[in-house]
């Protein structure tokens, strides 16, 4: 049960670091931008880059996101396994 609560912790730490690097690409992104006289939008490598690094991050974090539901179950499993039942009544303290 222990080290399903590190695994969780694990899925957290990992979470925050995919949506430290989307604001990070956000703040790159936005410092790299010259909207000088009539900057026609045009696409670019940079932009391109933006993109494919923010959805690999948002298919990270829900991956994450997954792992921890499935460890949170494990762990409400063994709890409830663990737990003496007396005639048929949960008691749960």
């Amino acid at each position: 049960m222990i080290s399903s609560f590190g695994m969780i912790q694990n899925a957290v730490l990992a979470q925050n670091i995919a949506s430290t690097q989307m604001v990070q690409n956000s703040n790159r992104m936005l410092a790299n931008i010259s909207f000088g006289n009539s900057t026609p939008l045009r696409p670019s490598f940079s932009s391109d880059y933006f993109e494919l690094q923010n959805k690999a991050n948002e298919t990270k974090m829900t991956v994450w996101q997954k792992l921890m539901e499935a460890y949170e179950k494990k762990i409400a499993k063994d709890i409830d396994r663990s737990t003496p039942k007396f005639g048929g009544v949960n008691y749960i303290a």
